[in-house]
């Protein structure tokens, strides 16, 4: 009993130590802030018109309706040819 709860110790210990220098050298690694990091990452996500899936714009096919889907397939099998 005593063994598990130095080993249960220690494992904290060590995750600790191992986020915390995840965390500085995240910090340190790039010249720009994290808020700067995480606007580049952010992409506003659509919804499929055919099946309702919900991907990145970028990746997104729009109909001249105006309609996004999220493959040339779907927005064929919805819009026609």
């Amino acid at each position: 009993m005593k063994l598990l709860l130095w080993a249960a110790i220690g494992f904290i210990v060590v995750m600790w130590l191992l986020r915390s220098n995840k965390v500085s050298s995240a910090g340190h690694a790039s010249g720009t802030s994290s808020t700067a990091n995480k606007d580049k990452l952010i992409e506003t996500m659509v919804q499929c018109a055919h099946c309702g899936v919900y991907i990145p714009a970028s990746e997104s096919v729009t109909a001249a309706s105006g309609k996004v889907f999220c493959s040339d397939e779907h927005r064929l099998k919805h819009v026609g040819p």
